[in-house]
Formats: C-alpha cells, sequence, structure tokens
C-alpha cells in the first residue's frame, strides 16, 4: 500500500471514530432518558404514601432532564462550540452574573425575616442563593422547553427516521417535560414569597441553627439556638418548628407553611 493511501485512510478512519463517539454519548443519554422517565414515574407512585420521597424523586427527575439537556446540545448544536474559549469565558461570565445577583436577593431574603447579617446564616445563604438562581431561570426554561416541544413535533419525522434522530427525539422530549416540572416548581415554590420564605426558614433550622445544645434556661426540646458571637455566648433562640403540621400532611415537609416569627430575642448561653 502506498504512502498516499495510507494518509487519505487516516481522515476516513477520525470520522468514524467520531461518528461512534457521538452515536456512543447519544446512547448513553437515551438511557439516561429513560431512567429519568421511571424516576418520575416513582415519583407519582410515591405522592400519597411519602410526600417527602415524591418531591425528592421529582427533584432528581428535574435535574436529570436539565442535564440531558445540555448533553443534548453538547452533541448537536454545540459540538463545534465547546472547544472554544469564547465559550467558556460565556459561561463563566453567565454564572457570575446569576451568583451575584441570586446571592444579593439571597441576603435580602433572609435579613427580611430573620433581621439580622445573612452571613451568620452561611448554610441557608447557600441554599437561598440557589432558590434565587432558580427563580432568575423560570422565563428562560420556560421558553427553552416550549421551543423544545415545538421543535421536536415539526422535525418529528426528520428525527424518526434513523436510530440516533429517535434517540435525540426521546431525549428532547423528557428534558422539555423535565423544565415544565422545574418551571412548575420555580412558580410554586420560590416565585411565592410566602413560600420561598417558609422555604428558607426551614433551611436555617435545618442547617444552621442547632437543635440540641447546653444553655441553661433554654429549653433544647422546645427552642433551637443560632450561635452568634465566636465565643459561643450569645445566642438567637427560635421555637422549634413541629415535625408535622395537622391538615397538611399530605403535602411534603418542605411545602407545609410554617409560622415565621416576627422577633428573635437575643439571650446569653450559660452552662
Amino acid at each position: 500500500m502506498s504512502e498516499s493511501n495510507q494518509y487519505s485512510r487516516k481522515p476516513d478512519f477520525e470520522v468514524l471514530q467520531k461518528k461512534r463517539e457521538l452515536s456512543n454519548r447519544l446512547s448513553a443519554l437515551f438511557h439516561v432518558s429513560l431512567i429519568a422517565v421511571l424516576i418520575l414515574l416513582a415519583s407519582f407512585w410515591k405522592a400519597e404514601d411519602s410526600p417527602d420521597a415524591a418531591l425528592f424523586l421529582m427533584v432528581a427527575f428535574v435535574f436529570l432532564g436539565l442535564y440531558i439537556f445540555v448533553g443534548v446540545m453538547e452533541v448537536t448544536l454545540l459540538r463545534d462550540l465547546m472547544g472554544l474559549r469564547a465559550s467558556l469565558t460565556a459561561w463563566v461570565v453567565l454564572f457570575a452574573y446569576f451568583t451575584y445577583v441570586a446571592k444579593a436577593k439571597a441576603m435580602s431574603d433572609i435579613n427580611s425575616i430573620f433581621h439580622m447579617d445573612a452571613t451568620l446564616l452561611p448554610m441557608t445563604l447557600v441554599a437561598a442563593t440557589a432558590l434565587q438562581v432558580l427563580s432568575m431561570l423560570f422565563w428562560p426554561v420556560l421558553v427553552i422547553s416550549v421551543l423544545i416541544l415545538i421543535v421536536s413535533y415539526f422535525w418529528r419525522d426528520e428525527f424518526v427516521g434513523g436510530h440516533e434522530g429517535l434517540t435525540i427525539l426521546v431525549s428532547l422530549f423528557v428534558s422539555a417535560i423535565a423544565q415544565l416540572f422545574l418551571v412548575g416548581l420555580i412558580w410554586g415554590w420560590v416565585d411565592s414569597s410566602d413560600q420561598r420564605k417558609s422555604t428558607i426558614y426551614r433551611l436555617a433550622h435545618f442547617a444552621d441553627f442547632n437543635s440540641s445544645f447546653r444553655c441553661k434556661g433554654i429549653d433544647e426540646h422546645e427552642f433551637s439556638v443560632l450561635f452568634i458571637d465566636p465565643a459561643r455566648t450569645q445566642v438567637v433562640v427560635v421555637p422549634k418548628i413541629p415535625e408535622l403540621i395537622l391538615g397538611f400532611s399530605s403535602k411534603a415537609t418542605w411545602l407545609q407553611p410554617v409560622t415565621i416569627p416576627t422577633e428573635y430575642p437575643h439571650r446569653p448561653c450559660l452552662p
């Protein structure tokens, strides 16, 4: 075999290798889509018996759907753009913008609830920032999910024409459904001011307040405390959240309403 033939076959081999890698990635996304559908069905099945588990499964389905969408975009429309430094710069700028604005809104929410510096509740601040990011994604996610459904419908014949096309169609459809569920969660869980504040208050109890402590004159069975000084001698005292609110037991814990105190007394923590 001549040297020129060897060089001519090398590009063909590279093309076949890239096609094989693309097919493997699409196949993996297809299997992830099937797993996501099973998780969605499991969340419906658990909705009445175990609402907390159902909510967890629903959130898992939503994040899998977003993963599938980003994965499909990477191997199709954005395949030739992912290696560019400009793409990395764009992602960094977008991430910085969303994080900065969301953190500012989260600090404002925490301050309005607890009337104290938000940095005293670091874990709550992180979680509240994530909630605000979701709130900012409401309209982009809604528009993208509707566009995906429209594209999937009008290009269904081209997609179904081959195995890879069908894989892309199914993956896009599952990701669109997941994003619509995300829009529903944002609308009912984050954009509602009362629900968002209730969620932040629960997050603070879960992540930053101490449910077990030793402070003279403060009953740890009735109250939780937040240490507010380095010496751990001053605390903010709040009543514990009841584990079950009668009349709302069919809702997941994180979606149940909670009474938020208007005042947060500061007391010394004496051993």
